[in-house]
């Protein structure tokens, strides 16, 4: 009789987590086609068969991040950021070997300080660096890791010069970004992935910052003629043509 239960738990075991395995791979392929919300549901199912299981963790984290992305209402925007930072909290704590958890604590601590205000943006700016950075060596051929890292150089080197007061306050040694830098890191995101729209958007407006005028141009029209998959890329397109015209 105990043969026969232990055989049993076994099978039932099996039949688990080819079930969650199964379910994570078909969140995979959704998300592969930017279906978000069918992304979720399967990732929640997946959930409930293994809460603690890292595989589902980073991946939630990052569905979160993907809601954010793909609206413009505020509420959604900060219900998903921190939903999606407690899961990329939980991520980094139950394996910091992994890209993928410092990928997506870097961004989520990022979008987080931004909506808590300057300061909380500054504070948090270094743990964004620290985690992206270690994110790219886990992973350099994650176009994302070097996107983030380019949109930290733009944002810092973009700081007002109250902004800057701020970080003087913060800091004795205010975080060092260029737009020069950013320039090199979203340069080398579309190295690796040359059809994502929002690398070409960022590189022209920071080449707009350099002044580089015929540059920009060239990256919003490259960002322009790839065919947008969803709303984020929509919304970016949308940009692209309002600065191109302001050129």
């Amino acid at each position: 009789m105990k043969k026969i239960l232990s055989i049993v738990l076994i099978l039932a075991g099996f039949v688990i987590a080819q079930g969650f395995g199964d379910l994570i791979n078909k969140s995979d392929a959704k998300h592969d086609v930017d279906d978000f919300s069918a992304t979720f549901k399967l990732l929640k199912q997946a959930e409930q068969l293994e809460p603690n299981n890292f595989e589902v963790i980073w991946r939630l984290a990052r569905a979160h991040f993907d809601f954010s992305d793909n609206s413009e209402d505020e509420a959604i925007i900060s219900k998903n950021i921190y939903a999606g930072f407690d899961y990329a909290d939980r991520a980094l704590k139950m394996d910091a070997n992994r890209a993928e958890s410092h990928k997506w604590y870097g961004i989520l601590i990022g979008r987080k300080g931004e909506l808590e205000g300057t300061k909380q943006k500054i504070l948090n700016s270094y743990e964004v660096k620290s985690h992206t950075l270690k994110a790219i060596e886990l992973d350099p051929s994650d176009d994302g890791n070097f996107h983030v890292m380019g949109r930290w150089h733009y944002t810092l080197a973009d700081l007002s010069w109250f902004e800057r007061k701020i970080a003087s306050l913060i800091y004795a040694t205010p975080p060092q970004a260029s737009f020069k830098e950013a320039a090199e890191y979203f340069q080398q995101a579309i190295n690796i992935a040359p059809d994502e729209i929002r690398h070409y958007v960022w590189l022209g407006k920071t080449y707009e910052k350099l002044d580089n005028i015929g540059a920009a141009k060239s990256a919003y029209n490259a960002g322009l003629a790839i065919t947008a998959e969803n709303y984020s890329d929509r919304i970016l397109q949308k940009e692209a043509k309002e600065l191109l015209a302001n050129l």
